[in-house]
């Protein structure tokens, strides 16, 4: 009985040793994408409500509304727009620079460079249920498809491990 012990100990040893290897090689990384995203604002709503990025991709979001003027405020980002309905350049500031002066662009640039939930709002108020005009961008460490792998490895590795040490004792 010990010994079963030991060797599914060992066999879960490897495959979290395959699995951390994966998740922790930074040269494993899928390479940045170009994300290309449209963001309709309307009463009390964004839609898409969720954004989902992976950390390094380089984000073009183009804000559109057609009921009333809204604003796109993005946590985290130094993000804060207005759109104007049927208009195809929206104002952005970044609030970080109070004293610069808002610039007219068609979409809004940047590099997700920070992993974790942000969430994004309406930042002009646009009537009584205002504050609810939430979204999330959702930026991804980038490493899951690696984690995936390398648990695979270590998975078989154990595998064989187990075998090799049945067979032994079988002689």
């Amino acid at each position: 009985m010990t010994k079963k012990i030991i060797v599914g100990l060992l066999a879960l040893l490897i495959i979290a040793a395959g699995g951390l290897i994966g998740y922790y090689s930074p040269n494993l990384t899928i390479s940045p994408q170009e994300r290309h995203i449209t963001i309709k604002a309307r009463q009390y709503a964004f839609e898409p409500p969720i954004i989902k990025v992976n950390k390094g991709d380089r984000v073009h979001l183009k804000l559109m509304t057609k009921d009333c003027i809204h604003g796109f405020y993005l946590e985290g980002y130094d993000i804060d727009a207005k759109i104007v309905p049927e208009y195809s350049k929206v104002e952005l500031r970044r609030p970080s620079r109070p004293k610069d002066q808002p610039e007219q662009v068609e979409e809004i640039t940047f590099t997700a460079d920070k992993e974790g939930k942000f969430r994004y709002r309406c930042s002009i108020t646009c009537g009584s249920m205002h504050p609810f005009m939430l979204g999330e961008m959702i930026v991804s460490p980038n490493r899951p498809f690696w984690t995936g792998v390398g648990l695979a490895i270590g998975l078989i590795i154990a595998l064989f491990v187990m075998l090799g040490i049945k067979n032994t004792s079988k002689n």
